[in-house]
């Protein structure tokens, strides 16, 4: 062996006990002093206890391990549940059983620990693209839907009551005081909203309520328990083409697409018809929106009418009046300025025309029956006059709520009525509207509404004068006045929100089955709404609404003739809601 080989062989024996002593002196194990040369006996050099000690390191490093090894499977543990729910949310992507490339079992996991976050990472990546996949091939096929809706509980209370009819105690004068009145009512609504491509959105919402009820979806805690109608509320699909930013044509039954208070129309009235409109932004000078809506609705479709006189004669003008369908046209013209940046003005002016309306003839429940009047026409005979005879009739209820009927009928009993039984006045509206929104304090923005209404179509009303012949009595009850401001909000987690609303509305200043059905009576009244509602949680409302309601002009109306000293008192309406929004 040469010199070389030797020094090769000495230096690869003498790693490992350098490699030793390294380890044994950063363990704070002092290496043996070097002995003399002279005295390299047996305790120069010792042995055992460097043996000795080399285990008390290996048992250390083993411990070490041992709790490197536990730490290490306890990440792998965490990791494999992390994994797991992660393939949970993938099984609605991959069929059942299918495994995402990479997977192996536990046992390989183990070994590379280290790098198992950045796997976690890929692997997640690749659940989020065949989950985006997947997304983009339901929504090919059924368009993007969301889900929401609301649940509102609400305790009511009446006072203060009255009646019509001739008073118990002086019968000169009429009106009597009721009872005060409590009740539970329950709302709850359901909305599903969806697209088709980029230009087609539809809706569809289902609500409680009674069928016989055009407004309210409130159903009352009444008869025995028994189960609650739920209906179609909305249905409508909307066009809203992007290569002509801003239009948006609608068909089907959809809330109202225009500005409006609920001096005109209540908020939970649907429309059902057709509806334009084109809005378009500014960014120069203070105009900041301008908007234009047309609306073509349809509200009663009536059976064609064929009727003939008492000689077998056609009588066209009658049968016309039998078989006419009415609806609801209008416009508005609405525009948005900016008066710095805490405050909005819009302004609007809308034209509301009513078609048919003096072919209505109001009704009003009793039970499980519908009362209205009528008129029976008794030709001369001789020496005795003509005449007609007026008296209420009963229908089934139910006719009025299947729609089978066409009857034309209404719960329009505000409104003036002539001697016939139907409507006196058309109604061609002018609604102007004021709304000025100020937003210094985030959590206090300031709301003002006035809302004024004209009637240009009312008519005198036609009463029975003397010897049956036809009286007509001016009709100057056509305008209405609305005046509402709001304080706060009710979007976040303890928020407050303050309201009142001053309401004076004539006797045909607007068409009574459409309007805010709260209050007693939906024209010839003087109202005011005191309202606060509080955010529990950004889902939970809670609020309080007080109306107190008096007739303008007695109990018998503008043209009814009250008796002087005749009862009209304020009537007061307390409604306390908790509403769940989902």
């Amino acid at each position: 062996m040469s010199r070389q080989s030797l020094k090769f062989v000495l230096l690869i024996l003498a790693m490992p006990l350098t490699a030793i002593c390294a380890f044994a002196q950063e363990k704070g194990v002092s290496a043996p002093a070097r002995a003399p040369v002279e005295d390299r006996s047996a305790e120069a050099f010792d042995l055992e206890r460097l043996d000795r000690q080399l285990r008390e390191q290996r048992e250390e490093i083993e411990r070490l391990r041992a709790m490197l090894m536990e730490q290490a499977r306890l990440i792998e543990e965490l990791r494999l549940r992390l994994e797991d729910r992660v393939a949970g949310r993938d099984k609605m992507v991959e069929p059942t059983g299918a495994r995402l490339e990479g997977d192996r079992p536990a046992t390989g996991r183990m070994a590379d620990h280290i790098g198992g976050e950045a796997k976690v990472e890929g692997r997640l990546a690749r659940v989020e693209r065949r989950a985006g996949e997947a997304g983009e091939a339901a929504q090919k096929q059924l368009g993007s839907i969301s889900f929401s809706g609301d649940l509102r509980l609400r305790y009511e209370s009446f006072y203060g009551q009255v009646n019509a009819l001739p008073n118990a105690s002086n019968p000169s004068i009429v009106g009597n005081d009721l009872t005060s009145r409590q009740r539970f009512r329950v709302r709850a609504r359901l909305a599903i909203r969806g697209s088709i491509g980029r230009d087609l959105a539809w809706g569809l919402r289902l609500a409680t309520g009674s069928y016989a009820d055009d407004i309210s979806t409130n159903q009352t805690l009444t008869d025995f328990f028994n189960r609650k109608p739920f209906s179609l509320d909305q249905a409508f699909v909307a066009w809203t083409p992007k290569r002509v930013p801003g239009l948006r044509l609608q068909g089907g039954k959809f809330e109202a697409p225009w500005l409006h208070t609920e001096m005109t129309f209540d908020d939970d009235l649907q429309f059902e018809g057709f509806s334009q409109s084109y809005a378009r932004d500014f960014k120069v000078g203070a105009l900041r929106n301008l908007t234009l809506v047309a609306w073509q609705l349809p509200f009663l479709e009536r059976n064609a009418a064929f009727i003939l006189d008492q000689n077998g004669k056609l009588l066209a003008d009658e049968s016309r009046r039998a078989g006419r369908d009415l609806a609801l046209f209008g416009g508005q013209a609405r525009a948005r300025f900016a008066l710095g940046d805490k405050a909005a003005l819009t302004v609007s002016a809308a034209e509301i025309y009513f078609m048919g309306t003096q072919f209505i003839t109001p009704a009003r429940f009793f039970g499980s029956d519908v009362q209205l009047p009528v008129a029976v026409k008794i030709p001369a005979n001789g020496t005795t006059p003509a005449q007609t005879v007026t008296a209420q009739l009963t229908i089934p209820r139910d006719w009025f709520v299947s729609g089978n009927a066409n009857l034309g009928l209404s719960m329009a009993t505000n409104n003036a009525v002539n001697r016939d039984g139907r409507l006196a006045s058309g109604f061609n509206l002018i609604d102007l509207i004021g709304k000025l929104e100020l937003t210094h304090s985030r959590r206090f923005p300031v709301t003002l509404i006035f809302n004024s209404v004209i009637n240009t179509q009312a008519h005198p009303v036609i009463v029975a004068g003397p010897n049956g012949q036809d009286v007509r009595l001016p009709n100057g009850e056509n305008a209405g006045y609305w005046a509402e401001v709001q304080i706060g909000k009710t979007r976040e987690r303890g928020d407050l929100q303050l309201g009142y609303t001053l309401m004076r509305i004539e006797k045909d200043a607007v068409l009574t089955p459409f309007n805010f059905s709260d209050i007693e009576r939906q024209s010839d009244v003087r109202a005011h709404r005191f309202s606060f509602a509080y955010a529990v949680d950004q889902r939970v409302v809670l609020s309080l609404t007080g109306i107190v309601t008096q007739r303008m002009n007695g109990l018998l109306g503008a043209f009814g003739n009250t008796p002087p000293g005749s009862l009209n008192h304020p009537t007061t309406r307390l409604q306390m809601d908790t509403t769940f929004r989902f």
